[in-house]
């Protein structure tokens, strides 16, 4: 919609599209709930109040009986491949539960395909009516440490960086980078500082002068903190705290209580997600964090303003979205009470997300992304004396973190000198696979903490260079699995006792 066009819709010389009338607007701007009207035009609000003028033969009203109207909830942070869908799948039910923004870092699918999937994201949310703005990756790949299928330079920050969806530097996950003052991760912060745009931090458990340098360099936020303490000196210091509850990192509990209870401004704090696994996804979105801030105590009007305003405050979107406001999107949420956050029905654009169904289609190109060679048992095995124990370190995973610690452990070989898992202990096999077909490279080792017996489990799914992981008691089943994945051209698989016990497809 024209400047021009929306000038002349707010003062009725063009009639409105749709009026929302008998409503009562959570206003974000002032922390008020207004008895007002709202009008809208091309999918943009262009009255708030008597909007009787703006009213032609051809408006559409809407009348809400009573009910409040919310601004569209908005994802600070999110990496959307971890609901293991499509974007535009993703989509619905993010519309349907009031979440019409998202902010997004491509990580995933750029570290399979460059600037060109991150290209291909841009493509495909245009075609949407959820609002997907884009933090360009910034640590493609994450680190020296894997292979990954493709890398992203300062060249294509600078190439994607004028995109009108663009709004900042994904997560600067190399602070020692940083710190140290690598030349490529300056020059990426650089050209997003350039262009007045933000850069997102990635900085756990760093504090003191290692965070003050790392923040001198123009980054802004950070969803990492692990304790209360680290979250608030970062906050104190000036950065904006995301509070992350997301489907494998949660973080609400911790924070928030603690928050509220000492009484700290909220004006620099939103809520994001980072990942949203399938059913989680399902269950609701950040209208599911909104109701649990309100049952931890937390105002329903700061609650919203959290995963609205703030946010859009801080990717300079709050001239677009964030609130109901003229010149906004008319993204909306109508609820039946506030207090609870019942959703009744949800607007994009001005227009009921009911009946969305997605019709983008895809390139050949990201059919075929797994390109490594048929394994076999002996691949995945490490090797020592024969009929032996052995020290060995050993991963630990931490439930609801994505932190890991390292553990010793004494493993036995048998006679061909194969190291063997210890099922007593939840000791498993585990080896990660080249998939991008450069190097072919496989990485073995021991996990603990996964819980399996009797089989194997895999996935093309591996944060952050997205190898195909493999971890099972025994190294049969593991290569079975292995295998199995790769026929699917990627997914999810389960093998038991030499048999295909479940699989799930992601080509």
């Amino acid at each position: 919609m024209d400047i021009r066009d929306r000038i002349l819709a707010a003062t009725g010389a063009i009639k409105a599209d749709s009026i929302f009338t008998g409503g009562l607007i959570v206003n974000v701007n002032t922390k008020e709930i207004l008895d007002r009207d709202i009008a809208v035009k091309d999918g943009y609000i262009v009255g708030i109040g008597d909007v009787s003028c703006l009213k032609g033969d051809g408006t559409r009203v809407i009348d809400v009986g009573g009910r409040y109207i919310s601004p569209g909830l908005i994802d600070g942070h999110v990496h959307f491949e971890s609901s293991m869908v499509t974007l535009s799948q993703f989509s619905v039910p993010a519309l349907e539960h009031g979440t019409t923004s998202v902010v997004i870092d491509p990580h995933e699918i750029a570290n399979v395909l460059g600037r060109k999937g991150i290209e291909l994201v841009l493509d495909e949310s245009a075609s949407l009516p959820l609002n997907a703005f884009i933090a360009i990756s910034s640590c493609v790949p994450a680190t020296a440490f894997e292979t990954a299928g493709a890398a992203i330079s300062a060249d294509d920050i600078d190439s994607l960086i004028d995109n009108e969806n663009v709004v900042g530097l994904g997560e600067m996950m190399d602070y020692p980078g940083v710190l140290a003052g690598d030349e490529s991760k300056l020059s990426m912060i650089r050209a997003a500082l350039k262009d007045r745009l933000v850069v997102d931090g990635h900085c756990p458990a760093i504090s003191g002068e290692q965070l003050w340098g790392y923040m001198a360099a123009g980054i802004s936020t950070d969803h990492e903190s692990i304790e209360y303490e680290e979250a608030l000196e970062k906050l104190r210091l000036g950065m904006k705290l995301m509070i992350r509850e997301g489907s494998a990192a949660k973080s609400l509990d911790r924070f928030l209580p603690r928050l509220i209870g000492e009484g700290v401004s909220l004006e620099n704090v939103f809520f994001v997600t980072d990942d949203k696994h399938p059913s989680d996804l399902m269950k609701g979105y950040m209208d599911v964090i909104v109701r649990r801030a309100i049952e931890m105590g937390l105002p329903p009007m700061d609650a919203i303003c959290m995963a609205s305003i703030n946010t859009a405050k801080h990717y300079h979107l709050d001239n677009v979205v964030g609130s109901i406001s003229i010149g906004r999107k008319a993204d909306l949420i109508v609820l039946d009470d506030l207090d609870t956050f019942s959703i009744d029905s949800v607007y994009a654009a001005g227009k009921p997300v009911d009946g969305f169904i997605p019709s983008y289609e895809y390139p050949d190109a990201v059919f075929n992304t797994l390109q490594f060679s048929q394994v076999i048992e002996s691949d995945l095995q490490l090797k020592a004396g024969p009929d032996s124990d052995h020290r060995v370190s050993v991963i630990k995973v931490l439930p609801d973190l994505i932190l890991t610690e390292k553990e010793t452990a004494n493993l036995h070989s048998d006679s061909n000198g194969v190291l063997l898992p210890d099922l007593d202990n939840d000791i498993l096999s585990v080896a990660v696979i080249e998939r991008h077909g450069r190097s072919g490279n496989i990485g073995l080792g021991f996990i603990k903490g996964i819980g399996i017996k009797n089989g194997a489990i895999g996935q093309s799914i591996g944060h952050d260079s997205h190898n195909v992981v493999v971890t099972g008691d025994n190294h049969s089943d593991m290569a079975l699995c292995a295998n199995t994945i790769r026929e699917m051209n990627g997914g999810i698989c389960v093998v038991s006792d030499g048999k295909v016990e479940g699989k799930l497809e992601f080509p």
